[in-house]
């Protein structure tokens, strides 16, 4: 190295080298911190999504669930006149005939969940299905965000009814419930381990409320064989769907033999609106004194009973029209014998369709009333058993089964009694739910149509 060069090297500033200016450091601090903070928002967006996504598949998933036991239970509903469990012939005067007789009750027994094992805490037997219409105020979370302070109504419906249910590991036929169900209420005023319907509810409650499910059913076991008088009676209860808010049931009803040209086809309803607009005034829906917002409504579903104090218009059974002699007597074509109404403002049978079944029986039949009359003649007027609908005209059956009506000397046979259940055609469900934190409600609906011959 020559000496100019080692005199310049010598005269540069010490410490001098390539690196950032403090502005420099500035600016890629900022673009640091902008890049984070994208990365923050793209982050907390992904996972509000994937949040938001989760819940609405738990909600469905819920909808699932319980949309299909519904389907399943309700679309195996079975006609029955005798709802309840009962012991044949062993009530005071009964007799053995395949019906339940006042005192025929199975008597509740207490287990793990209290009594009303047997009837789920009902007052009374039932004879038929049922649904109740309930509703319940409250005011959601939604409506406070949005400053709504009215409260609204919503459904609250209970259903009970027979059909063939999957329960302890088998296909049985059984007694099922649904109904919606406000669990945060204290235990003091659950029943046989079931919560109470919803009143009044809070917004922070709204996301409590769940669908539940009740089961009864015989248990066949080795009991049924070693002691033949203690029938076991075996009871569950599921909750189906948390976050539930509404559960509303319709069904569609009709009165093929009405006058009225703005009765108008099938249509769904509710138990309120069948009360309103009854297909006939003998299955009207009845008012409910019920301690919520508007009361309620029941719709069961079935003509006639043998309960003491349950009033149906009496049949009559119009004898049988056979051969020249009877024809020319009668005046008229030939006909078999035929049960019911003519021109009765109340009673048409509107709701029977052929293939459903009648239970037909005289006064001496009833459990409880004693006729003074001789039994062996009024049975012999009158066949009293299970019938088969073939045809309704107007309001009086027709049967599949012969009915011998030579004894009743050309006369007809009033005063006959009879106990018949129906169903309807098919059952519109509608579920509302909210997500866990009352928030983003859903609504699914779906129409379940009935095992049933067409008219």
């Amino acid at each position: 190295m020559n000496r100019s060069a080692l005199e310049n090297r010598r005269s540069a500033p010490i410490g001098h080298c390539a690196g950032f200016t403090l502005i420099e450091l500035m600016v890629a601090l900022t673009l640091a911190a902008m890049l984070s903070v994208m990365i923050m928002k793209i982050s907390t967006t992904a996972q509000e999504a994937y949040t938001a996504t989760v819940r609405r598949v738990e909600v469905y998933n819920r909808f699932r669930l319980a949309m299909d036991r519904l389907r399943a239970d309700v679309g195996g509903w079975i006609p029955s006149q005798e709802l309840e469990y009962y012991n044949d012939g062993k009530g005071a005067s009964s007799r053995r005939n395949f019906h339940f007789d006042p005192g025929e009750e199975v008597p509740d027994r207490a287990d793990s969940h209290g009594k009303g094992v047997v009837d789920g805490g009902m007052p009374d037997y039932d004879e038929y299905a049922f649904i109740i219409q309930r509703h319940y105020r409250s005011l959601e979370k939604e409506q406070v965000n949005a400053g709504d302070r009215d409260p609204k109504l919503h459904d609250a419906y209970h259903m009970y009814f027979r059909t063939m249910a999957y329960a302890d590991g088998q296909v049985r036929e059984a007694n099922v419930e649904y109904m919606l169900v406000d669990p945060s209420q204290p235990a003091s005023r659950w029943v046989n381990g079931v919560p109470p319907a919803p009143r009044e509810v809070e917004p922070d409650d709204v996301r409590d409320l769940s669908l539940y499910k009740v089961t009864r059913y015989y248990r066949i076991d080795e009991r049924v064989v070693t002691n033949i008088n203690d029938y076991p009676i075996e009871r569950t209860v599921e909750e189906l769907a948390t976050n539930v808010t509404d559960f509303r049931l319709e069904y569609m009803t009709s009165n093929a033999f009405s006058r009225d040209r703005r009765v108008g086809g099938p249509t769904f309803v509710t138990p309120e609106e069948d009360y309103g607009k009854p297909a006939e005034p003998a299955t009207r829906p009845t008012r409910l004194n019920l301690s919520t917002p508007g009361g309620g409504w029941r719709k069961d579903f079935g003509y006639g009973s043998v309960k003491l104090g349950t009033k149906f218009d009496l049949a009559v059974a119009t004898p049988a029209k056979w051969g020249d002699q009877g024809l020319k007597n009668s005046g008229t074509t030939s006909e078999p014998v035929r049960i019911g109404f003519r021109s009765n403002p109340n009673m048409s049978f509107a709701e029977i369709v052929p293939g459903d079944s009648i239970y037909v029986f005289t006064q001496s039949e009833r459990a409880t009333q004693r006729s003074s009359a001789n039994i062996a003649g009024a049975l012999a007027a009158f066949p009293a058993g299970d019938y088969t609908v073939r045809a309704n005209i107007q309001g009086m059956l027709e049967v599949v089964e012969d009915i011998d009506s030579s004894t009743w000397g050309d006369r007809d046979q009033p005063a006959v009694f009879y106990k018949a259940a129906f169903l309807p055609a098919a059952v519109r469900v509608t579920i509302r739910m909210v997500d866990d934190d009352g928030l983003n409600p859903k609504t699914m609906q779906q129409v379940i149509w009935l095992r049933r011959k067409s008219r």
